[in-house]
This record gives C-alpha cells, sequence and structure tokens, in this order.
C-alpha cells in the first residue's frame, strides 16, 4: 500500500478532476502549499481553521502560492472573508447548524459546506 498525503494528495486529487485542498495549520501543510505547483498546474485549495490559524500573514502566503480557493472552518467566518475577497480568492466556510449559516453568509463568504455528524461530529453532534 502506498500512502500520500499533503502536496501529493491534493495534486493527485486536482490533476484527476476535483479540488485538492492543503491544511495550513502546521508547518508541514504550508510547505505543501508551496511544493504543490511543482506537482500540478491544476487549481487546488486550501484550508484554514480559523480556530488555530489566526495570523493574517496567510492571506499573503496563499497568494504567494496561487491557491485561489479556500475554505474557512472553526471559527468566525469574517475572520478573514474580506482579506481573501480582496485578495481575488473565493471562500467557502464549513458550517455545522443553520446559525452558523446564515452567521458565515452574513460575512459575506461565496459558498457554504455543510457539515454534520460525518464530519465528526464536533460541529454539530445532531447532524446538518
Amino acid at each position: 500500500m502506498t500512502f500520500i498525503a499533503g502536496a501529493q494528495l491534493a495534486a493527485a486529487v486536482s490533476n484527476a478532476g476535483g479540488l485538492g485542498i492543503i491544511e495550513t495549520t502546521s508547518e508541514q501543510g504550508r510547505a505543501d502549499l508551496r511544493r504543490v505547483r511543482d506537482l500540478t498546474d491544476r487549481p487546488v485549495g486550501a484550508n484554514i481553521a480559523l480556530l488555530f490559524n489566526r495570523d493574517p500573514k496567510m492571506v499573503e502566503i496563499l497568494v504567494e502560492n496561487q491557491i485561489r480557493f479556500v475554505t474557512t472552518s472553526a471559527g468566525d467566518a469574517g475572520m478573514f472573508a474580506d482579506r481573501l475577497h480582496d485578495a481575488g480568492i473565493t471562500v467557502f466556510h464549513v458550517v455545522g447548524t443553520l446559525a452558523d449559516a446564515k452567521k458565515a453568509v452574513d460575512a459575506g463568504v461565496d459558498g457554504l459546506v455543510v457539515e454534520g455528524v460525518e464530519g465528526g461530529g464536533f460541529k454539530n453532534r445532531f447532524g446538518a
């Protein structure tokens, strides 16, 4: 069995016609953002877990690495939405409740990823 992760997995998904997403919380994830362009010229996205990654410089890192799509999760969608939009990046926010969805829409996100217990249950243990 071959195990691939990070930049390799995101590139494989994007090369297959999907949209590979790279996490940005860890140093390895940020390194994968830099490395993924060596593996694919297809679109690749990134996730910003807002509970753990609150550094506004993250937007610059995304732009430098040609990331045009971001999912935000685990926090207030408004934290980076305007900065990301100003950089020309499309933003979807991961939500688990109707209240979270309304708050994200009010923050100006472009779309929602609705996640229930199938996503680990930490957003909403009762389902989306």
